[in-house]
């Protein structure tokens, strides 16, 4: 398909421009893609905490805790993070510049998978802040009690800035840090695999093995989960689809979850099926062959993440059925179809936003009509979702609310844009009712107390530093470090005590509770971990690193924000499935039964149901959803 010119103009509705200095909002999210057990979310450090949903979006400032017995992960593009039993994680700075977390205690284990330059992937602990300075594999352990903190590098090579020394941390090495004992810390070989361990291994190479890889960037968060839920095709029209598998008849998109009240982008979709993200924040929905197909469009280096690619329809003065009242619905764009987003944001951002499925040759943003359009899938099966105000405000369950609407009634329903003027109700502003189970919540001193950042300074884990601190190539350090490879000084700052051993029986690092270390490692685990695919691309001056630390070449990268520029970089996508290598089934070195799907949480997806597949443990093969 050729894809639809953008070319903006100055026409009737006005368009929320940001001014002159503003930021924009963050072009990268993390997604919650993991949930096991008893896993809570507080949005911001003024709201109440409630259960984490599946494919919430995770951005600055949010606060993760996984109860006892319980296991989380989190993909920020191609980062993957996982987190243990009694875990308490905030997100201190997430964009593509930053990856700043902050743990008070836990487990945390970390996959950097590329670090582009001036990159910074960052761990603020109660014991100092550690930096990825080349991809690799990252553990990290704090205390309940937050006195001792210790951080595992597996491959790649770490950079530690505690006591006020930056000392570094090498592959297949331990650092242990009392901070009862002022001023020292040990290292040591890195120890064994234990039970969590094994675990975040085989999570980790089923994303390193994703084929979908091929065809979309690896920086568009949620990728990977294409693979066990879908099949990739080409279509005349739109050129490389996806098209999801084991779909209810009548499935259409942006039917099967619920709306939340994200800032600083306002109404944000969160689907219920174990792989709808990536395709519900980048990318178009079109109707092609009797059902839905999501159209990616052009790969580019670092796509815009989107909070819902509709357009709503309704209003006040919009009628439908009998006792409904008034209602709201939504359509989903089509390829070549612009997104205006209703939120504050530059002209650039509109050009990145729009470019994988716009072709973009001049933009001048004032004012937009994005009501006088007519949009392809309007008069799709399934292509309008309609339900009561009260549905949608509240964040409850859309599936079982949909309203029938007539042909009349869905022509007569007004567009209102791409947001929406709807007051959010308290449940969708907390990211998901209270009413669905028992909300955990940590221990007050885990929330009271203070990490320390790159930056030497210390903050409170329920605040936000003044600024994400800055990457440890390339720029300076803070006052007081020393720069990787150098000797801490012995007079002042931390002091080693020990030396560094290859030995895997040396001081093992803190295991989470209930899982204790195991002595030999998995046959992967015995060398370096296989490397993930990598598409072939002309050398760039500044290509990024592979978690070997060797120079990768992933998608071309640009400095900032994707300009349109990266869409000509990007390598063709025949290339692409050229260079591409056959997956294993299976990640090697892990039994068949620890790889568990994507996806699974407490709350199973059943074969027969809209989104999934039916689960093992689905002994009753209901589906969840009403029709």
């Amino acid at each position: 398909m050729r894809p639809a010119r953008l070319v903006l103009c100055a026409l009737a509705l006005p368009l929320s421009l940001a001014a002159q200095g503003e930021v924009d909002p963050p072009a990268r999210v993390a997604r919650v893609s993991y949930i096991q057990g008893s896993v809570s979310l507080r949005p911001d450090a003024t709201s109440d905490w409630s259960q984490a949903a599946l494919n919430y979006p995770i951005t600055t400032d949010n606060y993760l805790w996984t109860d006892t017995g319980s296991r989380a992960e989190l993909q920020v593009g191609s980062t993957t993070v996982q987190l243990g039993a009694e875990t308490a994680l905030q997100t201190t700075a997430l964009d593509y510049q930053h990856t700043q977390l902050s743990i008070t205690q836990g487990t945390l284990s970390a996959r950097v998978r590329e670090l582009a330059d001036n990159e910074v992937a960052e761990f603020d602990t109660p014991a100092g802040a550690v930096s990825m300075v080349r991809p690799g594999d990252l553990r990290v352990d704090v205390s309940p009690d937050g006195q001792l903190t210790t951080v595992t590098v597996r491959h790649g090579e770490a950079e530690m800035n505690a006591g006020g020394s930056t000392f570094p941390i090498p592959a297949g090495n331990s650092v242990v840090i009392n901070s009862a004992s002022s001023g020292t810390y040990d290292m040591h070989g890195a120890p064994g695999y234990d039970g969590f361990d094994q675990w975040a291994l085989a999570r980790d190479q089923q994303q390193d093995n994703a084929v979908s890889a091929q065809y979309v960037s690896r920086d568009m968060t949620g990728y990977d989960d294409l693979d066990a839920y879908g099949t990739w095709q080409v279509v005349p029209a739109y050129g490389r689809v996806w098209r999801p598998r084991r779909v209810a008849p009548g499935w259409a998109p942006y039917r099967y979850g619920h709306w939340v009240y994200v800032r600083p982008w306002g109404w944000t979709w969160v689907d219920d099926a174990p792989w709808g993200f990536a395709p519900f924040h980048y990318g178009r929905w079109a109707y092609w062959g009797g059902s839905w197909v999501w159209v990616p469009g052009t790969i580019v280096a670092r796509p815009v993440y989107a909070p819902a690619l509709v357009a709503f329809v309704g209003g006040p003065g919009w009628q439908v059925s009998v006792g409904v009242g008034n209602a709201v619905g939504w359509i989903p764009l089509a390829p070549g179809e612009v997104y205006f987003p209703s939120y504050r944001v530059s002209q650039r951002y509109v050009r990145n936003v729009n470019i994988t499925n716009v072709r973009v040759t001049n933009i001048n943003v004032t004012n937009v009509n994005v009501t006088n359009v007519h949009y392809a899938n309007r008069e799709r099966a399934g292509g309008m979702t309609t339900v009561p105000r009260d549905i949608f405000a509240n964040g409850r369950p859309v599936g079982h609310s949909v309203v029938s609407v007539s042909p009349r009634e869905r022509d007569a329903a007004p567009v209102l844009g791409h947001g929406v003027a709807i007051t959010p109700g308290r449940d969708a502003m907390r990211g998901r009712s209270a009413s669905a189970g028992i909300v955990s919540r940590p221990p007050a001193t885990a929330l009271s107390r203070r990490v320390e950042s790159r930056q030497g300074s210390s903050h409170a884990f329920n605040a936000t530093p003044a600024s994400p601190s800055q990457s440890p190539r390339g720029r300076a350090l803070p006052r007081g470090t020393r720069a990787v490879g150098a000797t801490p000084p012995e007079s002042q700052g931390m002091t080693r005590r020990g030396p560094a051993s290859s030995s895997s029986a040396s001081a093992p690092a803190v295991a989470p509770r209930g899982e204790a270390a195991q002595n030999t490692r998995p046959p992967q685990a015995q060398g370096r971990r296989a490397e993930p695919a990598q598409e072939t691309r002309p050398p760039q001056a500044s290509a990024p690193q592979d978690y070997r630390g060797r120079r990768a070449a992933p998608v071309a990268r640009e400095s900032a924000m994707p300009e349109q520029q990266g869409a000509r970089r990007a390598q063709p996508r025949e290339a692409r499935q050229s260079a591409a290598q056959p997956r294993a089934a299976h990640p090697r070195g892990v039994k068949p039964s620890a790889a568990q799907p994507r996806g699974a949480n407490q709350q199973k997806q059943p074969e027969n149901s809209p989104n999934g597949r039916r689960e093992p443990n689905d002994t009753h093969g209901n589906s969840g959803h009403g029709h």
